[in-house]
């Protein structure tokens, strides 16, 4: 295998570091992507001749006639978010310097000249002229970390005066689900006269991102605000006033009545919306046109989002395709194949472009996207074609954990077509061996700027080498996304390809208990698909998880917690991590997996305890990619790998090696281990205790690995430093056994040498082989103990809970917490006792 040696890509990401709002929902729904390969954010010139868009990383001006597209601005950095004085002679747009800050510039395009307007470590957002040009409203987190609005007068190319702050921090009651405890001010646009803005804020509102509030363009003008639409949001409703000053269209799901975004119009002081586009698709962030003829919006109708214009009487509906692009600067066109080295045949990567500027460019064609972990990449089929600036041009092609990654360094010349092949090598075969892998949690679909579908999760998941990708139909906020992908049985979806399956299986996403998936469903969805959500009809802790998970399992259904944990202490010392169900479901019996979604030891506390107690619940691994996302975990780069040897891969079969721990967890190492010839989840049975049992192990890996691990009923017996390359290692140990129990091996590297998976560090692990001793059970008192304290917290925490309906209700779940914690307190009297009989 290859040493990737990388400056170019971040080894491990915080993403802006200043913002105190938001996560990963934030970034995604609310922040211009950097970069988008097609036109987002428009605004059209003041004379009506082009609309202005960010594209590439880029402010482009697009000619709406001919879709001739002409680059404006150029630099170091992303920009998006255009806007125009009204003269036409200045155009303020962002610029997002990779993930760190945002700030504001400014193009004269008389002279040309560029002005860094911001040049701190905040955030700007949203940047509007007023109508006679004096003023610039713009969104910033400045100072506290918290959004807010701010105007300020503008002349000349530079600030005249500081900031008016229109709103200001305000703390509401409760910490708010995906928006915390601080109020969001977001999105303002002037009205004609610039005596008011329109704005959004989640003042007052305990779910989404606000209401369209309209507000005195004065300091503090939020005090005198009149709500005018009143609706839960999600970031996407961008209003934007008519000419006349006396309706605003925006983008909106009704407060879910929609399962897109479509546009509507409504009152500037009020009333009631009227439906604009009736599409099977989102519409995002609408723009009148000057003469107020026409509505300029993004349309993802075909996949991709495009720019794409509504007429606003006649209902002429129409996407702007862009058929050229007039580059400021000289490109070069790289058209690119990759194919395996054995066998020649065209074979999908993930891609990383580095170009001269250092920065990235997607094809056209393709969704640009952000990892977990900061790359930038795209996913392809094996051929692509890009426009590139000349210059040094840096490449890397990765394909999941099997194939050594390649780097390509080429050299372009202005206005040179040049074409690549790449080779890859695959080093390791683990599907001949018998071990298919895939994510057990990745969504389709989830409101992002992406109309995904079910071919393309399936053509990244080829891409990344994986045999199986799961479709977590599931609920944001208000609506259940993907419900329409269902099909009852049980069985992989009837679009599954040859060498990829996909499965429409549901995530059931309590905020108190934990998400958890239902994979294999036969008959329906589990419905509501949620509790827990204030001020709504599905506020109280009632059903809890036990009674979803039995009535999924009575479906057939696989049963897991997914991304319970994360971080490296144990989540008793907090507040139970985002999994506080699971000891009371591990000891009922009504889970059958816990998930990684990422690089983790936090996990291994509660696990290993229910581990202790015989209590045989398979870790599983899948990443959470929501792959429509532009700013994502990517699709299989956290994976189950199960062994079915020489079974056919259908779902039902990867979902019994499941149930039987037939697996291993990984991000990238190869993880293999026996115990007396025997794989993970199966048992060992020896006649008396002192005997001693046969490891053997190894792990190879496309990335450095630190140390590996032999762990024996939850205590790490031996700990193995890498050395040479350290991609490798082979052991083989007598390890002796006194009691029943389990051994199970992990591997993990460091974060400086994580590149490039798309993950913290690099770890994989077996779940255990099981080792019976005398026909005695597995059992201990200590990890009982934790699993009791464990029940104790949770119900604390649930009985704080302020929106039970009824007695009854905390009634019917405490009792399932008793249930489980006479499961714990019987197998701590056994562990007790046997100890005591053996002291004797």
């Amino acid at each position: 295998m290859i040493a990737i040696a990388c400056s170019c890509f971040s080894q491990t990401k915080d993403f802006y570091p200043s913002s105190k709002h938001g996560g990963n929902y934030m970034y995604n729904f609310y922040l211009p992507p950097a970069p988008s390969s097609t036109p987002w954010a428009p605004a059209w010139h003041p004379d009506g001749s082009a609309i202005t868009v960010g594209m590439s990383g880029s402010i482009w001006n697009v000619d709406p006639s001919s879709g001739v597209a002409t680059e404006l601005t150029r630099s170091e950095t992303y920009h998006s978010s255009p806007d125009w004085s009204p003269d036409g002679r200045w155009l303020v747009y962002v610029a997002n310097d990779g993930e760190k800050t945002i700030q504001l510039e400014l193009l004269d395009t008389e002279s040309g000249k560029v002005t860094k307007l911001t040049d701190d470590e905040h955030l700007y957002l949203d940047p509007v002229f007023s109508p006679d040009g004096s003023k610039l409203a713009y969104v910033s987190n400045q100072p506290s970390g918290y959004f807010n609005v701010f105007v300020r007068s503008l002349g000349e190319g530079a600030w005249q005066g500081e900031a008016i702050p229109i709103t200001y921090d305000n703390s509401y009651a409760n910490s708010r689900l995906y928006f915390g405890e601080w109020d969001m001010h977001i999105s303002p646009t002037w009205t004609p006269n610039g005596e008011f803005l329109l704005l959004v804020s989640n003042r007052d509102v305990p779910l989404g991102s606000g209401n369209v509030l309209k507000v005195p363009a004065e300091e503090r003008g939020i005090d005198r605000a009149d709500t005018v639409l009143r609706e839960q949001t999600l970031y996407r409703t961008k209003p934007d006033v008519s000419i006349d000053g006396k309706r605003f269209v925006y983008a909106s799901t009704s407060g879910a009545a929609d399962q897109f975004n479509n546009l509507y119009v409504q009152p500037v002081d009020g009333g009631y919306p009227y439906k604009l586009t009736f599409l099977e698709n989102d519409a995002f962030h609408p723009r009148w046109s000057p003469d107020g003829e026409w509505i300029a919006y993004i349309d993802n109708r075909d996949g991709l989002p495009q720019l794409a214009l509504l007429e606003t009487y006649g209902g002429k509906n129409k996407v702007i395709e862009i058929t050229e692009r007039n580059w400021k600067e000289p490109m070069a066109t790289l058209k690119l194949r990759t194919v395996d080295e054995d066998t020649g045949k065209l074979m999908g990567t993930r891609a990383l472009i580095t170009a001269s500027d250092g920065k990235f460019y997607a094809p056209s064609d393709a969704y640009a996207r952000i990892g977990r972990a900061g790359d930038r990449v795209f996913h392809h089929e094996g051929v692509f074609e890009v426009d590139l600036p000349a210059g040094k041009t840096e490449l890397y092609f990765v394909r999941g954990f099997e194939y050594e990654p390649e780097k390509l360094e080429l050299s372009l010349a202005p206005g040179e077509v040049l074409e690549r092949t790449v080779t890859l090598n695959r080093f390791a075969d683990l599907e001949k061996e018998g071990w298919y892998s895939g994510s057990t949690h990745s969504h389709v679909n989830y409101g992002a700027n992406l109309l995904n579908s079910l071919e393309n999760l399936m053509m990244m998941t080829s891409a990344e080498d994986a045999d199986i990708a799961v479709d977590q139909i599931a609920n944001k906020d208000n609506r259940v996304l993907d419900y329409h992908f269902f099909e009852p049985g049980g069985k992989e979806h009837s679009s599954s390809r040859d060498d990829v399956l996909v499965v429409a299986a549901q995530e059931y996403r309590p905020p108190f208990w934990g998400h958890v998936f239902m994979i294999g469903l036969e008959e329906h969805l589990i419905s509501p698909y949620l509790t827990g959500y204030e001020a709504t009809g599905v506020e109280s802790l009632y059903p809890s998880n036990t009674d979803m998970f039995r009535k999924a399992k009575r479906q057939g259904a696989l049963t897991g917690f997914v991304h319970p944990f994360s971080g490296e202490s144990d989540p008793l010392q907090g507040k139970l991590g985002h999994g506080k169900a699971f000891m009371v479901d591990a000891a009922l019996g009504t889970t059958d997996a816990l998930e990684w979604s990422r690089a983790q030891n936090s996990g291994f506390f509660p696990l290993y305890s229910v581990w202790n107690n015989g209590l045989r619940v398979a870790a599983v691994g899948g990443e959470d990619s929501l792959s429509d996302l532009h700013q994502t975990a990517l699709i299989a780069t956290m994976r189950t790998f199960a062994y079915l040897g020489d079974q056919e891969m259908t779902l039902r079969n990867w979902l019994e090696a499941i149930r039987k721990g037939h697996v291993f967890v990984s991000n990238g190492p190869l993880m293999d281990m026996t115990i007396e010839g025997k794989l993970p989840g199966q048992q060992i049975d020896l006649e008396r205790s002192g005997n001693s049992v046969t490891l053997k192990a190894s792990v190879e890996s496309i990335v450095p690995l630190e140390t590996f691990y032999l762990i024996q009923d939850g205590e790490v017996i031996e700990e193995i430093a890498f050395d040479g390359d350290r991609r490798s290692l082979q052991i083989e140990r007598e390890i002796e056994v006194s009691q029943s129990g389990w051994i199970h091996v992990k591997a993990q590297g460091s974060s400086d040498e994580r590149f490039p998976l798309d993950a913290r560090y690099a770890q994989g692990f077996t779940n255990p082989v099981w080792i019976e001793v005398a026909g005695q059970p597995i059992r201990d008192a200590a990890s009982a103990q934790y699993s009791l304290d464990w029940i104790d917290k949770l119900e604390t925490m649930a009985l704080e809970w302020p929106d039970w309906r009824s007695q009854k209700e905390i009634d019917h779940v405490l009792s399932q917490f008793e249930e489980a914690r006479e499961i714990y307190r019987t197998r701590m009297k056994e562990d007790q006792a046997s100890k005591a009989l053996a002291t004797k």
